[in-house]
């Protein structure tokens, strides 16, 4: 484990960008926003100087300084907010998981929190596909390791948990893993389970569950509707979340269940099964994070 962090060079932060024009553009970008955050750039190194597990976690790649630098979940924070947010972030995260899982995480890169179905299974990660939208991660995964589905996450101040992101597959064959998985799930589709589990991890740690709006998600643009593929307002209303004071999406951590006697009788057992399987979950991570 390196035990210190220095600021990185632009040529350590983008070490494989080879396309001229967009290597141009982000080295002025990445020189201008280093001069910015002056200030923030020297207090996130000595933050991390002081704390050489998430220096670990920078080294392994120094690409993640761009959540100080452009953005960090939620696109309205400026500069100061971005850093309090990133330590607030790892200093509750530390206290919530303790220091002996958050080495084995960031040693590992994945720690498997359950098993879902006989293919799929349940993992807590670094988010490796943009740390703009959150260091961790939530997965769903096969036994192949092919990702069903991501959401990434935040811990803010006063116990708040922010989901940032939720990202499925983008293969051919996303439809199919994803109707597969449902069916593993006893109908409970992929994004959804997600979000259940994001309601029992906070009900364990006792923290408020919110969702980010969509003109506020980490890769939200005006004018580029392509990057994002789904509306999130849209899929916080479906999971009938409350739109509170300060904009984001509150949702309640408790996960509705009917009551067997009013389901038809054909499909009475697979709710049984759905509700035993969120039942095995809760006491996986209860067990997990004692």
């Amino acid at each position: 484990m390196k035990k210190f962090f220095h600021f990185p060079k632009f040529s350590e932060a983008f070490p494989n960008e080879k396309r001229p024009s967009k290597l141009l553009r982000e080295y002025f970008r990445y020189s201008f926003r280093k001069v910015w955050c002056s200030t923030q750039c020297i207090q996130l190194t000595n933050y991390l100087n002081n704390s050489p597990l998430w220096a670990e976690l920078f080294n392994q790649n120094l690409y993640r300084v761009n959540t100080l630098l452009d953005t960090y979940c939620d696109k309205t924070f400026n500069k100061k907010q971005r850093l309090k947010a990133i330590k607030e972030n790892f200093t509750r995260f530390e206290n919530l998981f303790r220091i002996h899982f958050c080495n084995q995480l960031v040693t590992q890169q994945e720690v498997c929190i359950a098993k879902l179905s006989d293919e799929l299974n349940l993992y807590l990660s670094i988010n490796q596909i943009d740390p703009l939208e959150g260091f961790f991660s939530l997965n769903i995964k096969n036994n192949q390791k092919e990702h069903i589905y991501d959401a990434s996450f935040t811990l803010l101040e006063e116990n708040k948990i922010l989901i940032s992101s939720i990202q499925g597959p983008n293969s051919k064959s996303a439809q199919d893993l994803i109707k597969s998985a449902t069916k593993q799930l006893y109908g409970i589709r992929p994004m959804f389970m997600l979000i259940y589990i994001f309601k029992l991890i906070a009900e364990k740690f006792n923290l408020e569950l919110l969702g980010i709006p969509h003109k506020r998600q980490a890769k939200y643009r005006w004018n580029d509707h392509s990057r994002l593929l789904f509306n999130y307002d849209i899929f916080w209303k479906d999971n009938n979340a409350i739109l509170t004071k300060n904009d984001y999406w509150s949702l309640s951590n408790n996960i509705e269940r009917k009551p067997l006697n009013i389901i038809p009788s054909k499909k009475r057992s697979m709710y049984k099964k759905r509700y035993q399987l969120l039942d095995d979950i809760k006491e996986k991570i209860n067990l997990m994070f004692y």
